[in-house]
């Protein structure tokens, strides 16, 4: 089943948000065909400046042509207009700081697999933010549909309110990824697409190495990238860490969203 140009939208805007300079330049024959354009009639120009901005961004040809009547050789740039603040965690009665022992173990630790991410970075973590044994499943499979067929995929770790595995109770969602690799757009829409199914509070996408967090709107808007740091920064990141998933966090925030939803 082809993407939505809402759907493509939200995947530009995730790569104009990753890149450094926040800005992405697309030629004009590979920017419409991404979308799915074949005819650039007015309303369909329209239509996609109005999603494009929507999510945040600028668009402009390179030439100071008007978009949709530029050559098909000129450039789209696509710029990032706004970084809106990300959302202030809750305020949680206590943050429960881990011994500093732990947080340098934990800093300077090596993985040598998805596996050791997933078992040795983290499952700790999980534990030192308030989770059970009962509450984490590594290996969760999520029913989704491509096409028209309806298949089943595995996510990495999902976390539940308590041992009940009804979808309601979905809290976090983890993708994990081999330490030598980078994460990318494809790794974040992977995360998200599992999101759009079990709407969780959060969902967070780590290597070991880098830690991605993200705040799920539910579809309602676009999710909020809250936090994006390295491991070794684990210590003076962990009280927002904790404000934004830890299970006090996500049992506030799930609530929050069943009610939004609703």
């Amino acid at each position: 089943m082809a993407k939505s140009e809402s759907e493509v939208a939200l995947e530009i805007y995730q790569s104009v948000e990753q890149s450094n300079e926040k800005q992405k330049r697309l030629k004009s024959s590979s920017f419409w065909r991404l979308l799915d354009v074949k005819s650039r009639q007015k309303t369909v120009v329209t239509r996609i400046a109005q999603l494009l901005e929507a999510q945040g961004l600028q668009v402009s040809v390179k030439s100071g042509d008007t978009l949709g009547e530029e050559k098909h050789d000129d450039w789209i740039v696509l710029t990032l207009t706004l970084v809106p603040p990300a959302p202030a965690p809750l305020r949680i009665t206590s943050i429960k700081l881990p011994p500093l022992e732990w947080l340098e173990m934990m800093t300077s630790r090596s993985f040598e697999s998805e596996r050791e991410v997933e078992v040795f970075f983290i499952c700790p973590l999980l534990e030192k933010l308030g989770y059970g044994f009962d509450d984490i499943v590594i290996g969760y499979p999520v029913k989704m549909f491509k096409g028209v067929q309806k298949t089943t995929t595995e996510a990495d770790i999902v976390v539940f309110k308590g041992p009940d595995r009804d979808e309601k109770n979905v809290l976090l969602i983890i993708e994990a990824k081999k330490g030598d690799k980078g994460i990318t757009v494809e790794h974040i829409a992977q995360a998200k697409s599992y999101a759009q199914e079990l709407l969780p509070a959060c969902y967070v996408v780590t290597n070991g190495q880098e830690i991605k967090v993200y705040q799920f709107n539910g579809m309602l808007a676009p999710d909020d990238r809250v936090m994006d740091f390295d491991r070794i920064e684990l210590k003076e990141n962990w009280p927002e860490l904790f404000g934004y998933i830890s299970k006090e966090a996500t049992l506030k925030r799930k609530e929050w969203l069943s009610n939004k939803l609703a």
